[in-house]
């Protein structure tokens, strides 16, 4: 691969597809095919009921300046996108030294819940059951002519048990998602995972022939056998792996979350898509300005009970 990007992102995955071995990469099972062992799918957002009332409008502050002292300086800010040119200017920087505008305190923290209180018993007691918490998945996926992409898991972020597999599937549709739940088909026990996953784009790819994938030394095998997602459904065929390694639950897992969850997934990634070149075609047509900073602090004179009772030792600032 020549020129690949590499990003990396917190999501979720989704995916119906089925493994097989090296020696016989034409047997393949679409996911649907077999027996539902867990379902998989995007969170919903928790939200509340009561939706808390919006804050006041913050008024402006006067401060009375004491000093004041100003210096021009060569500013280089990154572009907010790439492919667009950095923001190089001089500006401005004023550092004013104020009088304290005795703002208020912040809030104190609120208490923590009774331990025993029977709502907070009974909902934790609920949770220790039915949830075992969120385990972090690492992804490594190599997206060829945004067709086929060549994946590694590793279970625990680490290379024992590590599992390699092909993939019908475009996994920069994965970006923007940070988590899955599995619900266990048997007791539904409920499983959520986070994703971190490196991806890279190589827009060239040769159908037909083997592929090698010089960054880890090893080879591929050929993915010309797996079935287009349109007519075979999410699939994979099994490069390298233990099959009895856990990764090999999570390589099903994600096809299973696609099957459920790939339409969401692909629109939302051709909204991103779309939103990013709009954005792009702005900023090339309007660059962005560098604007002069002014810096204002001060020493706090009277800090609040609260406040001093927090320093070690009762001591004032």
């Amino acid at each position: 691969m020549k020129k690949l990007l590499i990003s990396f992102a917190l999501m979720g995955l989704v995916l119906p597809v089925t493994g097989q071995d090296e020696a016989n990469k034409s047997d393949i099972t679409p996911r649907d095919k077999i027996a539902t062992k867990w379902d998989v799918e995007i969170p919903e957002p928790i939200t509340g009921e009561n939706r808390s009332a919006p804050l006041p409008e913050a008024k402006p502050i006067e401060f009375k300046i004491k000093s004041s002292r100003t210096s021009r300086m060569e500013v280089t800010e990154v572009p907010e996108i790439s492919g667009t040119p950095p923001i190089v200017g001089t500006i401005n920087v004023t550092v004013q030294l104020v009088d304290d505008p005795q703002l208020p305190d912040f809030h104190p923290p609120l208490p923590a819940l009774p331990p025993d209180d029977p709502a907070v018993v009974a909902k934790m007691a609920e949770l220790s059951e039915k949830y075992r918490g969120t385990q972090l998945v690492f992804l490594s996926a190599e997206v060829h002519a945004n067709n086929r992409t060549l994946l590694t898991i590793y279970p625990n972020g680490k290379f024992d048990g590590a599992v390699t597999a092909w993939s019908n599937l475009d996994f920069n549709h994965f970006n923007g998602f940070s988590t899955f739940r599995v619900k266990d088909g048997l007791d539904g026990t409920l499983h959520d995972f986070a994703l971190l996953m490196g991806i890279s784009n190589n827009a060239k790819e040769r159908p037909g022939k083997p592929t090698t994938n010089n960054r880890m030394g090893r080879d591929a095998l050929d993915s010309s056998a797996l079935p287009t997602p349109a007519k075979g459904g999410p699939a994979f065929i099994l490069v390298s792996g233990d099959k009895k390694s856990p990764a090999m639950d999570t390589l099903e897992q994600i096809h299973d979350l696609y099957r459920n969850e790939g339409r969401k997934m692909e629109a939302a990634y051709h909204a991103r898509e779309k939103s990013h070149a709009v954005r792009k075609a702005y900023l090339l047509a309007n660059p962005p300005k560098l604007s002069d900073v002014t810096i204002q602090f001060w020493k706090r004179t009277d800090p609040s009970p609260q406040g001093v009772q927090a320093l070690q030792g009762g001591e004032k600032p």
